[in-house]
């Protein structure tokens, strides 16, 4: 039995410590993510006021998910409608692919926002 792991990246904080902060982090997320399996801590940080850590934060990367069952490759039916011709040369023939010639242009970008501010929904708070 093999598996399928995904991959979400997380900001967790904590006013005792930088453990508190990930058990908080698994606490949360367990409700929601299923099966989490591994915690990598990319990122540590703290907040000072007054020469005095008030918080402690952490960016980490959760991996989760579920056994996948094996599946027999033989069941899947396989067509070749879409693969090259040889075009005689021994060369494939791509005459029948569509190419596009024209670029895309553009889509309107709204300027503002960041990752980084807590208003566009990103960082930290406080």
């Amino acid at each position: 039995m093999s598996s399928i792991k995904q991959v979400i990246e997380i900001l967790a904080s904590s006013d005792k410590s930088f453990e508190d902060a990930l058990q908080r982090a698994v606490q949360s997320l367990s409700s929601s993510v299923p099966n989490i399996s591994s915690i990598y801590v990319k990122d540590q940080s703290c907040k000072v006021r007054d020469n005095r850590i008030v918080e402690y934060r952490i960016t980490a990367k959760v991996s989760f998910g579920t056994p996948v069952e094996p599946f027999d490759l033989s069941e899947i039916e396989r067509t070749y409608d879409e693969m090259p011709e040889p075009a005689g040369n021994g060369a494939p023939d791509y005459s029948h692919v569509q190419i596009k010639t024209e670029p895309e242009l553009p889509r309107e970008v709204e300027p503002g926002g960041s990752a980084t501010e807590p208003a566009s929904g990103g960082g930290y708070s406080g």
